[in-house]
């Protein structure tokens, strides 16, 4: 089923049922007006027993009549501005698409959606047109029946109200043709959306707890911050600055808001997707993590494994990802003539085989039940009990000390590895350095945000970049770890999968060259991070 998504940007203007229409091919820039052009516009509006998309301050409607029947999905975009995605028209009776439903999951949640509003439409759309003939945008005048048909909410209103909706012009356009509008008699509507004046407030519908975006109870159904607000409410109330409690508040709210906002990019399989939406779930647990002695961890240490759990399943996928970036650059690097045209596409094959069979594992897990309570665990992280009273304690002494333990227990992995008997032993340890070094700067760039006084701000930013020096250098070398077993393993089938066992065995050979490489840069970037800790 084809999808199309547009960037709206349009003004909304409240008019009395009398007044006349203004003229507008006098508009600046403006040569002509077509129309006006009528129709009659039926829509339905769906959504969750709690309302959950109305406080996410999204619509999704089922429309009839005029030029762009189908389904329609409105989502918030950059200030202003709405997103929106269309699907075709299908059955009323056969509910919303599951390619809209997808966008939309991490609201839903596997809830049932069903007709919340009937909205009919009379409409008249004014066209107008450019000097090289372009359509700049369209202004309808709308005579609305609204009728809301929640269960024991079912009632009827009616407005006359005016829209101008940008095509290929400006904001210097809509800005006269408000002008314009304004002169006429109409003045700026108040209310967002027809839906939401359609339903009123959302006083008389219990919101799902404190869902990603979802305002109080009493919100309007457009007011709220999808991505980043607070649902527990005023940082500063709770947690002062410079607080330890400020500290991880503001983390977890903005890597929460990524963490949302990903969800839909990676059903969509976008690109960088499923890295992106692992990155926040991984600097979410480190903040869980590296700040424990201000969490109650009987409600944060669940949450914790959870995004374990998730952050699992992305990395196959995400893991996959990168070895068939990585073959294809490896291969493509060696000189012409020594891997095969065959081999190539036999071994990008292959991988391209594993990573479809990952991203089906990752779709299966954010459609099922254990995500979606995550989600629900995740909406209530912010609240106060999540934290203990340490919470309100100096951020300073509350972030050396998790430096430190941190530290600790990297240097404890270090002289592992380097201990370690044989290659084989040394590799998954330094791969511990790395993620432990990982956890270390997320910890690090959470306090260097907020951190007061320059010199311990400072003594901060350069421990976090020490220790991103070191995941970094242990990144790559892991990755040539990675690639230099999986060819091991592709050279233990290399009959089955159609490739000369010696062209594997270049490939192999080249990987580990990396691999040795990387960890001989590591002696010098862990020496740097000793140094910033030590420094603390």
């Amino acid at each position: 089923m084809a999808v199309t998504e547009s960037i709206e940007r349009e003004l909304k203007f409240e008019a009395g049922i009398d007044i006349a229409f203004p003229r507008l091919d006098t508009v600046k820039r403006v040569a002509e007006a077509r129309g006006p052009d009528r129709a009659q516009l039926s829509a339905t509006y769906f959504d969750t027993p709690g309302l959950d998309l109305s406080r996410a301050r999204i619509t999704l409607r089922h429309r009839t009549g005029g030029s762009d029947a189908g389904w329609h999905l409105k989502l918030p975009s950059s200030e202003g501005a709405r997103r929106e995605v269309h699907s075709p028209l299908t059955d009323l009776a056969s509910g919303p698409p599951s390619d809209l439903i997808d966008h939309i999951q991490v609201h839903v949640r596997g809830q049932e959606l069903f007709p919340i509003a009937v909205i009919v439409n009379q409409r008249s759309t004014t066209t107008l047109i450019g000097k090289d003939g372009a359509a700049l945008a369209e202004v309808t005048d709308d005579h609305v029946t609204g009728l809301s048909v929640r269960p024991g909410l079912r009632h009827e209103t009616h407005w006359r109200e005016w829209e101008a909706a940008l095509i290929t012009g400006d904001e210097k356009l809509l800005d006269a043709i408000r002008e314009r509008v304004l002169a006429a008699g109409a003045h700026d509507s108040p209310s967002p959306s027809k839906l939401a004046r359609t339903i009123g407030p959302l006083t008389d519908s219990p919101a799902r707890g404190t869902s990603p975006g979802h305002g109080d109870a009493g919100s309007d159904p457009a007011g709220s911050d999808p991505a980043g607000s607070d649902p527990a409410g005023s940082e500063d109330a709770r947690f002062p600055r410079g607080t330890a409690g400020a500290l991880a508040v503001d983390s977890l709210r903005t890597h929460r808001a990524a963490f949302l906002a990903h969800d839909p990019l990676v059903r969509a399989n976008a690109p960088d997707a499923i890295h992106q939406m692992r990155v926040a779930a991984r600097r979410m647990r480190s903040v869980l993590r590296a700040y424990r002695p201000i969490l109650d961890r009987s409600r944060t240490d669940p949450v914790e494994s959870e995004l374990k759990w998730l952050a699992k399943v992305l990395g196959e996928a995400r893991d996959a990802e990168v070895m068939h970036r990585r073959l294809a650059a490896l291969i493509d690097t060696q000189a012409p003539g020594t891997i095969a045209t065959s081999t190539r596409k036999s071994l990008l094959g292959t991988q391209q085989e594993a990573f479809d069979a990952a991203f089906a594992a990752v779709v299966e897990a954010l459609r099922s039940d254990r995500y979606f309570d995550l989600l629900t665990s995740l909406d209530q992280l912010l609240g106060a009990e999540s934290f203990n009273r340490k919470a309100r304690s100096d951020a300073e002494e509350i972030v050396d000390k998790a430096l430190l333990r941190l530290f600790r227990r990297i240097r404890g992995h270090v002289r592992d590895a380097a201990a370690a008997a044989s290659q084989q032993e040394r590799d998954p340890l330094l791969h511990t350095v790395r993620k432990e070094s990982k956890r270390l700067r997320y910890a690090a760039e959470v306090a260097s945000k907020h951190h007061v006084g320059r010199k311990p701000l400072k003594r901060i930013k350069r421990a976090r970049n020490a220790a991103e020096d070191v995941q970094e250098i242990l990144g790559e070398h892991q990755d040539g770890v990675i690639t230099r077993a999986l060819l091991d393993d592709y050279s233990g089938r290399a009959a089955a999968i159609s490739v000369p066992a010696n062209e594997l065995a270049r490939l192999a050979g080249y990987e580990q060259a990396l691999a040795d490489i990387a960890e001989a840069r590591f002696k010098p970037a862990w020496k740097k991070l000793r140094k910033a800790i030590r420094q603390l």
